[in-house]
């Protein structure tokens, strides 16, 4: 990126239900920066299979993990962030 901010390392993937949203409110209390990509959108559904191997969400990517569902999501920042 050329305006000299780094991007972002973390992805939450997102079709806004219920779940996805408390994976949002989640990320927002760690202070970590993400991206939001909403899969309902141009085809990311397909992409995430492919890419991915699911197209469940929410969905979080960091440099080191794929994390599927909001329980999954919620082990990995209490084991790792200490934060839930």
């Amino acid at each position: 990126m050329g305006d000299g901010m780094a991007a972002p390392k973390i992805y939450l993937f997102t079709d806004n239900n219920e779940e996805c949203i408390k994976a949002e409110k989640l990320l927002h209390k760690t202070g970590i920066p993400y991206k939001k990509i909403d899969v309902t959108r141009n085809g990311i559904r397909g992409w995430m299979l492919v890419e991915f191997g699911t197209m469940q969400t929410p969905m979080i990517t960091t440099p080191n993990a794929v994390i599927v569902g909001i329980k999954n999501i919620e082990k990995y920042f209490k084991s790792s962030l200490r934060i839930v």
